[in-house]
Protein backbone atom coordinates (compact mmCIF):
# COMPACT_ATOMS: atom_id res chain seq x y z
CA UNK A 1 0.00 0.00 0.00
CA UNK A 2 1.06 3.58 -0.50
CA UNK A 3 1.42 4.37 3.17
CA UNK A 4 1.18 1.22 5.29
CA UNK A 5 3.72 -1.38 6.41
CA UNK A 6 5.83 1.39 8.00
CA UNK A 7 6.92 1.05 11.61
CA UNK A 8 6.36 3.76 14.20
CA UNK A 9 10.05 4.67 13.88
CA UNK A 10 9.39 5.47 10.80
CA UNK A 11 -8.23 27.97 -1.96
CA UNK A 12 -6.16 34.92 -5.89
CA UNK A 13 -10.08 34.94 -3.95
CA UNK A 14 -13.46 35.15 -5.15
CA UNK A 15 -16.17 34.10 -7.52
CA UNK A 16 -17.40 31.03 -5.74
CA UNK A 17 -17.11 31.43 -2.02
CA UNK A 18 -20.70 30.57 -1.61
CA UNK A 19 -21.31 30.52 2.00
CA UNK A 20 -21.40 28.22 1.91
CA UNK A 21 -19.23 29.49 4.67
CA UNK A 22 -21.70 29.00 7.35
CA UNK A 23 -21.00 25.97 9.47
CA UNK A 24 -20.35 22.29 9.41
CA UNK A 25 -20.49 20.56 6.03
CA UNK A 26 -20.41 16.79 5.69
CA UNK A 27 -18.90 15.12 2.63
CA UNK A 28 -17.90 11.64 1.57
CA UNK A 29 -14.83 11.24 -0.63
CA UNK A 30 -14.00 7.83 -2.06
CA UNK A 31 -10.60 7.45 -3.66
CA UNK A 32 -8.04 4.88 -4.80
CA UNK A 33 -4.25 4.99 -4.56
CA UNK A 34 -1.74 3.85 -7.19
CA UNK A 35 -1.66 0.38 -5.67
CA UNK A 36 -5.45 0.12 -6.23
CA UNK A 37 -6.22 0.27 -2.51
CA UNK A 38 -9.55 1.92 -1.80
CA UNK A 39 -10.38 4.49 0.86
CA UNK A 40 -13.52 6.20 2.11
CA UNK A 41 -13.20 9.60 3.72
CA UNK A 42 -15.82 11.28 5.91
CA UNK A 43 -15.08 15.02 5.80
CA UNK A 44 -16.38 17.45 8.44
CA UNK A 45 -15.70 20.99 7.23
CA UNK A 46 -16.13 24.00 9.55
CA UNK A 47 -14.07 26.67 7.81
CA UNK A 48 -10.87 27.13 5.79
CA UNK A 49 -8.64 26.47 8.80
CA UNK A 50 -10.76 23.95 10.67
CA UNK A 51 -11.77 20.62 9.14
CA UNK A 52 -11.10 16.97 9.73
CA UNK A 53 -11.56 13.72 7.85
CA UNK A 54 -12.03 10.18 9.08
CA UNK A 55 -10.48 7.87 6.48
CA UNK A 56 -11.42 4.18 6.50
CA UNK A 57 -9.58 1.45 4.60
CA UNK A 58 -8.61 -2.22 4.80
CA UNK A 59 -5.04 -3.47 5.11
CA UNK A 60 -4.31 -7.20 5.21
CA UNK A 61 -7.94 -7.89 6.14
CA UNK A 62 -7.77 -5.38 9.00
CA UNK A 63 -10.17 -2.44 9.10
CA UNK A 64 -8.42 0.85 9.86
CA UNK A 65 -9.70 4.35 10.56
CA UNK A 66 -7.43 7.39 10.67
CA UNK A 67 -8.28 10.94 11.74
CA UNK A 68 -6.56 13.65 9.69
CA UNK A 69 -6.86 17.39 10.35
CA UNK A 70 -7.35 19.58 7.28
CA UNK A 71 -7.01 23.20 6.22
CA UNK A 72 -7.47 24.72 2.79
CA UNK A 73 -5.52 27.14 0.64
CA UNK A 74 -5.94 28.67 -2.80
CA UNK A 75 -3.49 29.41 -5.57
CA UNK A 76 -2.74 29.43 -9.27
CA UNK A 77 -0.57 26.78 -10.94
CA UNK A 78 2.05 27.28 -13.65
CA UNK A 79 -0.64 26.99 -16.37
CA UNK A 80 -2.59 29.85 -14.81
CA UNK A 81 -5.35 27.56 -13.52
CA UNK A 82 -6.77 28.44 -10.13
CA UNK A 83 -6.95 25.69 -7.56
CA UNK A 84 -8.15 25.08 -4.03
CA UNK A 85 -6.47 22.41 -1.95
CA UNK A 86 -7.18 20.62 1.30
CA UNK A 87 -3.91 19.85 3.08
CA UNK A 88 -3.84 17.16 5.76
CA UNK A 89 -1.81 17.02 8.97
CA UNK A 90 -1.48 15.17 12.28
CA UNK A 91 -2.81 11.73 11.26
CA UNK A 92 -3.92 9.65 14.23
CA UNK A 93 -5.21 6.09 14.10
CA UNK A 94 -8.62 5.74 15.72
CA UNK A 95 -8.62 1.97 15.42
CA UNK A 96 -6.00 -0.20 17.10
CA UNK A 97 -2.65 0.02 15.33
CA UNK A 98 -0.71 -3.02 16.48
CA UNK A 99 1.38 -3.13 13.30
CA UNK A 100 2.68 0.39 13.81
CA UNK A 101 1.32 1.63 10.50
CA UNK A 102 2.02 5.19 9.44
CA UNK A 103 -0.42 7.19 7.37
CA UNK A 104 0.77 9.86 4.97
CA UNK A 105 -1.95 12.55 4.84
CA UNK A 106 -3.69 12.90 1.50
CA UNK A 107 -4.05 16.13 -0.42
CA UNK A 108 -7.31 16.92 -2.23
CA UNK A 109 -7.11 19.40 -5.10
CA UNK A 110 -9.91 21.13 -6.99
CA UNK A 111 -9.27 23.04 -10.23
CA UNK A 112 -11.48 25.89 -11.39
CA UNK A 113 -12.99 25.61 -14.87
CA UNK A 114 -13.32 29.13 -16.26
CA UNK A 115 -15.70 27.94 -18.99
CA UNK A 116 -18.27 26.33 -16.71
CA UNK A 117 -17.32 28.62 -13.80
CA UNK A 118 -17.37 25.60 -11.53
CA UNK A 119 -14.86 23.55 -9.60
CA UNK A 120 -14.02 20.23 -11.22
CA UNK A 121 -14.12 16.89 -9.40
CA UNK A 122 -11.12 16.82 -7.07
CA UNK A 123 -7.86 14.95 -7.45
CA UNK A 124 -5.95 13.33 -4.63
CA UNK A 125 -2.33 12.50 -3.89
CA UNK A 126 -0.18 11.72 -0.87
CA UNK A 127 2.91 13.12 -2.62
CA UNK A 128 4.12 16.02 -0.46
CA UNK A 129 5.97 17.43 -3.49
CA UNK A 130 2.62 17.68 -5.31
CA UNK A 131 3.97 16.28 -8.57
CA UNK A 132 1.01 16.43 -11.01
CA UNK A 133 1.95 13.02 -12.42
CA UNK A 134 0.89 11.56 -9.06
CA UNK A 135 -2.58 13.14 -9.06
CA UNK A 136 -5.45 10.64 -9.15
CA UNK A 137 -9.05 11.63 -9.82
CA UNK A 138 -11.19 10.66 -6.83
CA UNK A 139 -13.79 7.94 -7.36
CA UNK A 140 -16.59 10.08 -5.93
CA UNK A 141 -17.14 13.31 -4.04
CA UNK A 142 -20.57 13.58 -2.43
CA UNK A 143 -22.26 16.04 -0.14
CA UNK A 144 -24.01 14.14 2.65
CA UNK A 145 -27.44 15.11 3.89
CA UNK A 146 -27.56 14.66 7.68
CA UNK A 147 -31.14 13.38 7.52
CA UNK A 148 -29.93 10.46 5.36
CA UNK A 149 -27.00 9.45 7.56
CA UNK A 150 -27.51 6.34 9.65
CA UNK A 151 -25.97 5.29 12.94
CA UNK A 152 -24.43 2.31 11.15
CA UNK A 153 -22.69 4.68 8.74
CA UNK A 154 -21.28 6.85 11.53
CA UNK A 155 -19.91 3.78 13.29
CA UNK A 156 -17.77 3.07 10.24
CA UNK A 157 -15.69 6.11 11.23
CA UNK A 158 -16.27 6.74 14.94
CA UNK A 159 -16.09 4.84 18.18
CA UNK A 160 -19.32 4.77 20.16
CA UNK A 161 -17.72 6.66 23.09
CA UNK A 162 -16.30 9.56 21.06
CA UNK A 163 -17.75 13.03 21.64
CA UNK A 164 -17.81 13.67 17.86
CA UNK A 165 -19.98 10.59 17.42
CA UNK A 166 -22.61 11.86 19.88
CA UNK A 167 -22.54 15.36 18.34
CA UNK A 168 -23.04 13.94 14.86
CA UNK A 169 -25.90 11.75 16.08
CA UNK A 170 -27.64 14.88 17.36
CA UNK A 171 -26.97 16.70 14.13
CA UNK A 172 -28.37 13.82 12.09
CA UNK A 173 -31.45 13.40 14.28
CA UNK A 174 -30.40 9.99 15.53
CA UNK A 175 -30.90 10.70 19.23
CA UNK A 176 -34.14 10.08 21.05
CA UNK A 177 -35.75 12.81 23.03
CA UNK A 178 -37.98 15.85 22.85
CA UNK A 179 -37.70 19.59 22.90
CA UNK A 180 -34.80 21.18 21.10
CA UNK A 181 -33.80 18.05 19.18
CA UNK A 182 -37.31 17.71 17.80
CA UNK A 183 -37.47 21.40 16.99
CA UNK A 184 -34.19 21.24 15.12
CA UNK A 185 -35.28 18.20 13.13
CA UNK A 186 -38.67 19.63 12.22
CA UNK A 187 -37.42 23.04 11.11
CA UNK A 188 -38.35 23.27 7.43
CA UNK A 189 -36.20 26.39 6.85
CA UNK A 190 -38.84 28.06 4.71
CA UNK A 191 -38.15 31.63 3.66
CA UNK A 192 -40.47 34.41 4.75
CA UNK A 193 -40.57 38.04 3.72
CA UNK A 194 -42.01 41.13 5.37
CA UNK A 195 -43.88 40.50 8.64
CA UNK A 196 -44.73 36.97 9.75
CA UNK A 197 -45.73 35.27 12.95
CA UNK A 198 -44.67 31.70 13.66
CA UNK A 199 -46.89 29.02 15.10
CA UNK A 200 -44.05 27.40 17.10
CA UNK A 201 -44.81 27.54 20.81
CA UNK A 202 -41.26 28.24 21.96
CA UNK A 203 -40.82 30.37 25.05
CA UNK A 204 -40.74 34.15 24.74
CA UNK A 205 -42.73 33.83 21.52
CA UNK A 206 -43.96 37.40 21.95
CA UNK A 207 -40.58 38.65 20.69
CA UNK A 208 -39.96 40.01 17.21
CA UNK A 209 -36.70 39.84 15.30
CA UNK A 210 -36.27 43.03 13.25
CA UNK A 211 -33.80 42.97 10.35
CA UNK A 212 -32.81 46.34 8.90
CA UNK A 213 -30.72 45.61 5.84
CA UNK A 214 -29.08 48.36 3.78
CA UNK A 215 -27.36 47.11 0.61
CA UNK A 216 -25.95 48.98 -2.38
CA UNK A 217 -27.15 46.36 -4.85
CA UNK A 218 -26.97 48.61 -7.93
CA UNK A 219 -23.33 49.64 -7.53
CA UNK A 220 -21.39 48.64 -10.68
CA UNK A 221 -18.38 47.30 -8.76
CA UNK A 222 -19.78 45.64 -5.62
CA UNK A 223 -23.51 45.41 -6.37
CA UNK A 224 -23.49 41.71 -7.22
CA UNK A 225 -21.78 40.79 -3.97
CA UNK A 226 -24.07 43.07 -1.98
CA UNK A 227 -27.13 41.43 -3.56
CA UNK A 228 -25.79 37.98 -2.71
CA UNK A 229 -25.22 38.94 0.92
CA UNK A 230 -28.66 40.54 1.11
CA UNK A 231 -30.28 37.34 -0.13
CA UNK A 232 -28.28 35.15 2.26
CA UNK A 233 -28.88 37.37 5.28
CA UNK A 234 -32.61 37.67 4.67
CA UNK A 235 -32.93 33.91 4.38
CA UNK A 236 -30.72 33.26 7.40
CA UNK A 237 -32.56 35.46 9.85
CA UNK A 238 -36.04 34.57 8.69
CA UNK A 239 -35.05 30.97 9.42
CA UNK A 240 -33.57 31.96 12.78
CA UNK A 241 -36.85 33.63 13.73
CA UNK A 242 -38.82 30.61 12.59
CA UNK A 243 -36.63 28.23 14.57
CA UNK A 244 -37.02 30.39 17.69
CA UNK A 245 -40.76 30.72 17.25
CA UNK A 246 -40.68 34.52 17.18
CA UNK A 247 -42.11 37.02 14.72
CA UNK A 248 -39.92 38.31 11.93
CA UNK A 249 -39.98 41.72 10.30
CA UNK A 250 -37.56 43.07 7.74
CA UNK A 251 -36.84 46.56 6.45
CA UNK A 252 -34.91 46.45 3.16
CA UNK A 253 -33.19 49.52 1.73
CA UNK A 254 -31.61 48.58 -1.58
CA UNK A 255 -31.76 49.19 -5.31
CA UNK A 256 -33.33 52.54 -6.18
CA UNK A 257 -34.39 53.08 -2.55
CA UNK A 258 -30.75 53.15 -1.37
CA UNK A 259 -30.30 56.58 0.25
CA UNK A 260 -29.49 58.27 3.54
CA UNK A 261 -33.01 59.67 3.78
CA UNK A 262 -34.53 56.19 3.61
CA UNK A 263 -32.10 54.81 6.19
CA UNK A 264 -32.93 57.63 8.58
CA UNK A 265 -36.64 57.19 7.95
CA UNK A 266 -36.58 53.47 8.75
CA UNK A 267 -34.51 53.99 11.88
CA UNK A 268 -36.75 56.80 13.04
CA UNK A 269 -39.95 54.82 12.57
CA UNK A 270 -38.61 51.61 14.09
CA UNK A 271 -40.46 50.83 17.32
CA UNK A 272 -39.21 47.57 18.83
CA UNK A 273 -40.75 46.18 21.99
CA UNK A 274 -38.67 45.65 25.12
CA UNK A 275 -38.13 41.95 24.39
CA UNK A 276 -37.30 42.36 20.69
CA UNK A 277 -34.08 41.84 18.77
CA UNK A 278 -32.87 44.37 16.20
CA UNK A 279 -30.19 43.63 13.60
CA UNK A 280 -28.89 46.44 11.42
CA UNK A 281 -26.54 45.30 8.65
CA UNK A 282 -24.91 47.56 6.09
CA UNK A 283 -23.39 46.26 2.83
CA UNK A 284 -21.86 48.89 0.61
CA UNK A 285 -19.01 51.33 0.21
CA UNK A 286 -17.50 52.99 3.26
CA UNK A 287 -14.92 55.66 3.92
CA UNK A 288 -13.51 58.03 6.50
CA UNK A 289 -12.65 61.72 6.37
CA UNK A 290 -8.98 62.62 6.42
CA UNK A 291 -9.35 64.46 9.73
CA UNK A 292 -11.79 61.95 11.24
CA UNK A 293 -10.96 60.77 14.76
CA UNK A 294 -13.91 58.38 15.08
CA UNK A 295 -12.80 54.75 14.65
CA UNK A 296 -15.98 53.65 12.91
CA UNK A 297 -16.45 54.05 9.13
CA UNK A 298 -18.97 56.25 7.38
CA UNK A 299 -21.54 54.50 5.21
CA UNK A 300 -21.54 55.86 1.67
CA UNK A 301 -25.26 56.19 1.00
CA UNK A 302 -25.13 57.93 -2.37
CA UNK A 303 -27.57 56.49 -4.90
CA UNK A 304 -24.92 57.11 -7.59
CA UNK A 305 -21.14 57.25 -7.55
CA UNK A 306 -21.41 60.54 -9.46
CA UNK A 307 -23.19 62.24 -6.55
CA UNK A 308 -21.21 64.38 -4.14
CA UNK A 309 -20.06 62.59 -1.03
CA UNK A 310 -20.48 64.59 2.16
CA UNK A 311 -22.45 64.56 5.40
CA UNK A 312 -25.71 64.77 3.46
CA UNK A 313 -24.99 61.55 1.58
CA UNK A 314 -23.22 59.54 4.27
CA UNK A 315 -23.66 58.43 7.85
CA UNK A 316 -21.29 57.12 10.48
CA UNK A 317 -21.99 53.59 11.65
CA UNK A 318 -21.82 54.86 15.23
CA UNK A 319 -24.89 57.03 14.53
CA UNK A 320 -26.90 53.84 14.02
CA UNK A 321 -25.54 52.60 17.36
CA UNK A 322 -26.64 55.79 19.11
CA UNK A 323 -30.10 55.68 17.54
CA UNK A 324 -30.84 52.02 18.28
CA UNK A 325 -29.53 52.29 21.81
CA UNK A 326 -32.45 54.60 22.64
CA UNK A 327 -35.11 52.38 21.04
CA UNK A 328 -35.39 49.97 23.96
CA UNK A 329 -34.95 46.58 22.25
CA UNK A 330 -33.47 43.84 24.40
CA UNK A 331 -30.67 43.02 21.95
CA UNK A 332 -29.22 45.28 19.24
CA UNK A 333 -26.64 44.14 16.68
CA UNK A 334 -25.10 46.66 14.25
CA UNK A 335 -22.72 45.37 11.57
CA UNK A 336 -21.01 47.29 8.79
CA UNK A 337 -19.37 45.41 5.91
CA UNK A 338 -17.60 48.31 4.22
CA UNK A 339 -14.24 49.98 3.78
CA UNK A 340 -12.75 52.27 6.43
CA UNK A 341 -10.18 54.06 4.27
CA UNK A 342 -9.85 57.71 3.32
CA UNK A 343 -10.47 56.83 -0.31
CA UNK A 344 -12.64 53.81 -1.05
CA UNK A 345 -10.21 52.11 -3.38
CA UNK A 346 -11.24 49.14 -5.46
CA UNK A 347 -11.89 46.35 -2.98
CA UNK A 348 -12.96 43.64 -5.39
CA UNK A 349 -10.84 40.55 -5.90
CA UNK A 350 -11.02 38.09 -8.76
CA UNK A 351 -9.65 34.95 -7.13
CA UNK A 352 -11.82 31.88 -6.58
CA UNK A 353 -12.75 30.09 -3.38
CA UNK A 354 -13.84 26.50 -3.30
CA UNK A 355 -17.50 26.24 -2.37
CA UNK A 356 -18.44 23.95 0.48
CA UNK A 357 -22.21 23.81 0.70
CA UNK A 358 -23.34 23.67 4.30
CA UNK A 359 -26.32 22.46 6.23
CA UNK A 360 -28.52 24.51 8.50
CA UNK A 361 -28.66 21.91 11.26
CA UNK A 362 -28.59 24.11 14.33
CA UNK A 363 -28.72 23.19 17.98
CA UNK A 364 -31.84 25.16 18.84
CA UNK A 365 -30.91 25.33 22.52
CA UNK A 366 -27.75 27.25 21.54
CA UNK A 367 -29.76 29.51 19.25
CA UNK A 368 -32.09 30.34 22.13
CA UNK A 369 -29.20 31.14 24.42
CA UNK A 370 -27.80 33.59 21.89
CA UNK A 371 -30.98 35.36 20.89
CA UNK A 372 -33.38 34.89 23.80
CA UNK A 373 -31.19 34.81 26.93
CA UNK A 374 -29.07 37.88 26.22
CA UNK A 375 -29.52 41.61 26.27
CA UNK A 376 -27.23 44.44 25.24
CA UNK A 377 -25.66 45.92 22.14
CA UNK A 378 -23.02 44.91 19.57
CA UNK A 379 -21.25 47.18 17.10
CA UNK A 380 -18.74 45.83 14.59
CA UNK A 381 -17.30 46.74 11.21
CA UNK A 382 -15.24 44.87 8.67
CA UNK A 383 -12.16 47.08 8.60
CA UNK A 384 -10.02 49.20 10.87
CA UNK A 385 -8.93 52.75 10.12
CA UNK A 386 -7.17 52.92 6.76
CA UNK A 387 -8.24 49.44 5.62
CA UNK A 388 -10.53 48.24 2.85
CA UNK A 389 -13.15 45.53 3.15
CA UNK A 390 -12.94 43.00 0.35
CA UNK A 391 -15.89 42.06 -1.82
CA UNK A 392 -16.57 39.13 -4.13
CA UNK A 393 -19.51 38.25 -6.38
CA UNK A 394 -20.38 35.69 -3.71
CA UNK A 395 -20.44 38.35 -1.01
CA UNK A 396 -18.21 40.39 1.24
CA UNK A 397 -15.58 38.55 3.23
CA UNK A 398 -16.96 39.97 6.46
CA UNK A 399 -20.62 39.14 5.75
CA UNK A 400 -19.78 35.63 4.66
CA UNK A 401 -17.57 35.15 7.70
CA UNK A 402 -20.33 36.40 10.02
CA UNK A 403 -22.77 33.79 8.75
CA UNK A 404 -20.04 31.18 8.92
CA UNK A 405 -19.14 32.09 12.52
CA UNK A 406 -22.80 32.11 13.59
CA UNK A 407 -23.43 28.70 12.07
CA UNK A 408 -20.31 27.27 13.73
CA UNK A 409 -21.28 28.64 17.13
CA UNK A 410 -24.76 27.08 17.07
CA UNK A 411 -23.63 23.81 15.53
CA UNK A 412 -24.18 20.50 17.26
CA UNK A 413 -20.51 19.82 16.58
CA UNK A 414 -19.24 22.84 18.51
CA UNK A 415 -18.20 22.15 22.07
CA UNK A 416 -17.64 25.82 22.90
CA UNK A 417 -20.18 27.84 24.92
CA UNK A 418 -22.40 30.10 22.82
CA UNK A 419 -21.17 33.67 22.93
CA UNK A 420 -21.81 36.78 20.82
CA UNK A 421 -18.32 37.96 21.69
CA UNK A 422 -16.89 34.74 20.26
CA UNK A 423 -19.05 35.01 17.13
CA UNK A 424 -17.91 38.55 16.36
CA UNK A 425 -14.28 37.73 17.16
CA UNK A 426 -14.44 34.68 14.92
CA UNK A 427 -16.09 36.74 12.17
CA UNK A 428 -13.18 39.19 12.24
CA UNK A 429 -10.58 36.41 12.32
CA UNK A 430 -12.19 34.45 9.47
CA UNK A 431 -12.47 37.55 7.28
CA UNK A 432 -8.86 38.43 8.01
CA UNK A 433 -7.78 34.91 7.14
CA UNK A 434 -9.62 35.08 3.82
CA UNK A 435 -7.70 38.25 2.95
CA UNK A 436 -4.28 36.65 3.46
CA UNK A 437 -2.10 35.57 0.49
CA UNK A 438 -3.03 31.95 1.22
CA UNK A 439 -6.53 32.67 -0.06
CA UNK A 440 -6.30 35.97 -1.93
CA UNK A 441 -3.23 36.93 -3.93
CA UNK A 442 -4.24 40.53 -4.55
CA UNK A 443 -5.81 41.40 -1.19
CA UNK A 444 -4.49 43.55 1.60
CA UNK A 445 -5.30 42.42 5.12
CA UNK A 446 -8.56 43.54 6.65
CA UNK A 447 -8.92 43.54 10.44
CA UNK A 448 -12.37 44.27 11.73
CA UNK A 449 -13.23 46.14 14.90
CA UNK A 450 -15.86 45.40 17.51
CA UNK A 451 -17.63 46.62 20.61
CA UNK A 452 -19.63 44.00 22.50
CA UNK A 453 -21.64 44.77 25.64
CA UNK A 454 -24.01 41.88 26.20
CA UNK A 455 -25.41 40.54 29.47
CA UNK A 456 -25.97 36.80 29.51
CA UNK A 457 -23.17 36.21 26.97
CA UNK A 458 -20.99 33.31 28.05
Amino acid sequence: MKRTLCLLTILTLIQSLSLSLHAQSLYEIKFTDKQKNKYTGFLVFFNETNAYMRIAYNNNNTYNVVNVDYSSRNGTNSQGIQYSMLTGSDPVYITENKSGLRYNPDYFIWFYDVHSQKWDTPYTTDDSLLNPSNYILVDSYTKLEPKNITDEYLREFFGDSESQYFSLKKMCGLTTGTGDETTAKDNNNSRRDNTTTNDNKNYKSSSTLHLVLVANTLDPTIGTGCATDERNLRTEFSEVAEALGVSFREYIIDGSSFSKANVQSELSSLEPASNDIVLFIYRGHGFRYKNQTEDWPRMDLRPSSYAVINDNSSMNLSEVYSTLKTKGARLNIILGDCCNSEVDVSSVTTSNYLTFQVDNNSDISKLKKLFMNTNGIILSSAAQKGEVSWNTPQGGLYSMSFLQALREEISYLSNDPCSWNDIISKTINLARNKSTPTYCSNCTLQDGIKYVSVVGDY
